[in-house]
């Protein structure tokens, strides 16, 4: 009897030990974008390759928000999409087995807030952080779409790398939730958005990235940001040998 107890007692330690271990692996990140409620200096303020300016996010009560000017919606889309360009990425990368994005976002008019991926950081003529290759989950009137942006012979270019095509309203909060992990050797993205499911495989998508939110083309806020990683699962070892 005590010798199946010892057992029993060292079987539940050592699986909570190797539970652990695993667990030290694990990741998560949870920001509120609420007034004094995020850490700002974790975070840095990115350069788009298209533009000659750092956008800056605007505290607010209970969110952030790209800046724009005081002028009214269809103004500010026709006239000024150029100029309302907020970019801020979390200062790590992730990987994992499976990594898990979310972000409770709006949006004003029509158009865009958006997660964003990148594998790498470049640096603008100015030295801040410049993106280089990197891809747009973004949210608008009319659905979700993937954008690829890329550098070639030193100049942006870009196109659409999957969508899905669905009314969201303007003014309603919604979770925009991307999901990456490998599928036969390659990168597999999966987003969904109230009750919506799509998704594609690239053998671009990086599985190590900077992420964060972009608003642009109009008003855009957000409110929070959460990562969750999934370790890769650890190699199986050959059991030790046990001498007599």
């Amino acid at each position: 009897m005590q010798r199946m107890m010892k057992k029993t007692l060292f079987g539940g330690v050592l699986f909570l030990l190797l539970s652990g271990a695993s667990m030290l692996f694990s990741e998560e990140l949870n920001v509120n974008f609420a007034r004094d409620k995020w850490d700002r200096s974790k975070w840095l303020e990115v350069k788009s390759p298209r533009l000659n300016y750092v956008g800056k996010m605007v505290q607010k009560e209970d969110h952030i928000i790209n800046w724009t000017p005081d002028l009214p919606d269809e103004v500010i889309f026709k006239k000024h999409s150029n100029d309302v360009y907020s970019c801020i990425m979390y200062d790590k990368f992730f990987s994992g087995r499976k990594v898990e994005i979310r972000s409770k976002m709006s949006f004003d008019h029509r158009m865009a807030p958006l997660i964003v991926l990148a594998g790498e950081m470049g640096k603008s003529r100015e030295n801040v952080p410049e993106l280089s290759e990197h891809f747009e989950i973004v949210l608008y009137d009319q659905g979700i779409n993937v954008w690829h942006h890329m550098i070639r012979d030193g100049k942006p270019f870009w196109h659409k790398a999957a969508f899905l095509k669905t009314p969201y309203e303007k003014g309603k909060i919604y979770e925009l939730k991307i999901v990456l992990e490998k599928s036969k050797g390659i990168m597999q993205m999966t987003i969904e958005c109230d009750g919506k499911v799509f998704g594609y495989q690239d053998e671009a998508l990086p599985d190590k990235f900077l992420t964060g939110v972009i608003g642009c083309e109009g008003r855009c806020r957000f409110y929070d940001f959460n990562v969750k990683t999934i370790p890769e699962k650890a190699a199986k070892k050959a059991p030790a040998k046990v001498k007599k």
